[in-house]
């Protein structure tokens, strides 16, 4: 086959697809899931890496029960809202992990669609 008829059949079949896809009346993908999970696991994450240090700081004090400045059921509050701030970052983690591994799983799916079509013209056409 000659350059010119492959350019022809595949412009047809571009023109085939976009008719589908006119068919299908699918929004343009406004709420992106996967950029919402990543995003809200990235401000858990780093929000509770914040309340851990904070926490972790103001655990260090010593105990001044003349002075005020930190009584023992303070500390203990704080050792609880360090284990908060852990439970956080992990949470966050985990969403984003959870979002990366989604987004490459759905690259390497379309990318194996792309490749078997190319098989398929290949066999097809030779």
């Amino acid at each position: 086959m000659s350059d010119t008829t492959d350019a022809a059949g595949d412009s047809s079949r571009l023109e085939d697809f976009h008719q589908e896809v006119a068919k299908l009346r699918a929004s343009g993908g406004r709420a992106n899931p996967d950029r919402w999970v990543f995003r809200i696991g990235l401000i858990l994450t780093i929000a509770g890496l914040a309340f851990t240090v904070a926490s972790y700081i103001l655990t260090g004090q010593p105990y001044d029960t003349e002075g005020g400045n930190l009584h023992q059921s303070n500390h203990l509050d704080l050792i609880v809202s360090a284990i908060f701030g852990l439970s956080l970052t992990l949470v966050g983690l985990v969403m984003i992990t959870i979002s990366s591994f989604r987004r490459f799983m759905r690259y390497w799916l379309v990318r194996l669609v792309y490749e078997y079509r190319e098989q398929t013209d290949r066999v097809v056409g030779g």
